[in-house]
């Protein structure tokens, strides 16, 4: 990273202290340039949502090489979970100073990950965010999200499942019709159906559950008993 980059970035980082900075690095022309934009988010010391203006306008000005945001008040300058799936997600390099310290540290997307071991974070990395990646990745479908970063089911106020799976174009089948690559769904301790794997034939299913890393289990007494519905996209109805 040039240093005259590296400064820029610092100003930056350095006026918005308390909360996160976050901005883009661009090539415009034969130059590359450090462009800070707002930080939109409701808990700006906590995270950052960049404003979505200021991002377009960086992108009109020339290609976005790298996003940048800070890490306020850290004793180590360790990326979170969430910067990882985030910087995945966006397919372009990631970098995070910490303040006042100063420390640097880049980051790169990781590719097409396992689908299990993913550590759990709520909104980024839960049982839908496992199930658009599947889609995406094995049939080409993309799935609109639906992942907030907090507990919906409680207190049966939301029920995210009930009401849009049918929007995203599935079609319920029968149970005991289940075919590889359907979409099982479940009120698991909550008011409202809640959680949802993916069926991988021979009574084995991929999942993310809460505050746990994603896995392939069998489908037992346990999650049959608390089978909500079992659905298939209307893709693969003929598959």
């Amino acid at each position: 990273m040039r240093e005259k980059l590296l400064n820029a970035i610092r100003e930056h980082v350095a006026a918005e202290y308390p909360n996160e900075a976050c901005g883009v690095i661009i090539q415009e022309g034969n130059s590359q340039k450090y462009v800070p934009c707002r930080n939109v988010a409701e808990k700006p010391q906590e995270d950052f949502v960049m404003h979505t203006a200021d991002y377009l306008t960086a992108q009109q000005r020339g290609d976005v090489l790298m996003v940048v945001h800070s890490h306020p008040d850290v004793a180590y300058l360790v990326p979170s979970e969430t910067d990882r799936i985030q910087c995945d997600h966006s397919g372009l390099e990631w970098g995070i100073m910490s303040w006042p310290d100063g420390d640097w540290c880049t980051l790169c997307p990781r590719g097409e990950r396992d689908y299990t071991g993913r550590v759990w974070v709520l909104g980024h990395a839960d049982c839908w965010s496992l199930i658009m990646d599947w889609y995406k990745r094995e049939y080409g479908i993309v799935l609109r999200n639906w992942s907030v970063p907090y507990e919906w089911w409680e207190g049966g106020k939301e029920s995210l499942y009930d009401d849009n799976w049918q929007n995203e174009g599935f079609i319920e089948v029968p149970v005991s019709e289940m075919q590889t690559g359907d979409m099982l769904m479940f009120q698991a301790g909550a008011p409202v159906t809640n959680h949802a794997g993916i069926y991988l034939g021979d009574n084995q299913m991929l999942h993310h559950n809460s505050g746990q890393l994603s896995t392939r289990v069998p489908l037992g007494n346990y999650w049959r008993e608390r089978l909500v519905r079992a659905v298939r996209h209307r893709e693969r109805m003929h598959a």
